[in-house]
């Protein structure tokens, strides 16, 4: 479950990202310091061009499958067990945040 300081935090790393042109080493950090090792693994997999956008779905590709991500819900086992029931202290799996991220950058 998030807290309020958390979609706060968020929603102003979310402002910067929208705002840049690309991910700087101190949007990165921002970005691993709320979402941990998601936030690592999804800036990877950004970097990596793991990404893609076809028509108006979103895939993201994982470690071992492609992921179709809607806004930021996942089809992976990570939203479904984590993230959907709040066990998690995020609100996106990796994959999401991923795409997220993309589609920012691309605005």
């Amino acid at each position: 479950m998030t807290t309020e300081e958390f979609r706060q935090n968020r929603k102003k790393i979310f402002e910067r990202i929208k705002s840049e042109e690309g991910l700087d080493e101190s949007l990165e950090e921002s970005i691993v310091e709320l979402y941990g090792p998601r936030g690592k693994r999804a800036i990877e997999v950004v970097k990596s061009g793991r990404v893609r956008r076809e028509n108006k779905r979103w895939f993201v590709q994982g470690r071992e499958k492609e992921y179709e991500v809607v806004g930021s819900h996942c089809s992976c086992y990570d939203y479904v067990l984590n993230i959907a029931t709040g066990k998690a202290d995020v609100d996106m799996c990796y994959h999401a945040l991923a795409k997220n991220i993309e589609e920012l950058l691309d605005m």
